[in-house]
């Protein structure tokens, strides 16, 4: 007759710590990984920086005194910046959602700017895209 025995308690503890080393070196790969940023939320940053730096140029422009003829080198200067920023963030956007928001109010500020022709409905907005990522 054959007689079966129950594996040993250290038997037990055995078999189950060998994948130890193999889970804790799983797991310590996946961290890595996920602390890692994919190449797109790094393109995303750096488009948002981008946007940034132009809608920063765009406020050091806004501070000046503003001409009344429309035509004037300044409005220009002031619509290239907010264009450049729009667009950036738009790269921003289409690289990580989580920028969205954020191209989505420059994108209402550049209509309104040129449906409008003035600052004043535009520069609020200008504000809130300044505020949520820069």
């Amino acid at each position: 007759m054959i007689r079966e025995t129950a594996p040993s308690r250290r038997q037990l503890i055995l078999r189950l710590s060998l994948p130890l080393p193999l889970l804790l070196a799983s797991t310590l790969s996946l961290a890595a990984c996920s602390s890692t940023p994919s190449k797109a939320t790094v393109a995303a940053r750096e488009f948002a920086k981008s946007a940034c730096a132009s809608l920063q140029q765009l406020t050091d422009q806004l501070v000046r005194p503003r001409p009344s003829n429309l035509t004037d080198p300044y409005y220009q200067t002031a619509e290239q910046y907010l264009n450049t920023a729009t667009n950036r963030a738009a790269d921003a956007a289409q690289q990580d959602h989580g920028y969205q928001e954020f191209a989505d109010t420059l994108h209402r500020a550049a209509e309104t700017w040129q449906v409008t022709f003035t600052l004043d409905e535009a520069e609020p907005l200008i504000q809130q895209a300044r505020k949520e990522k820069c």
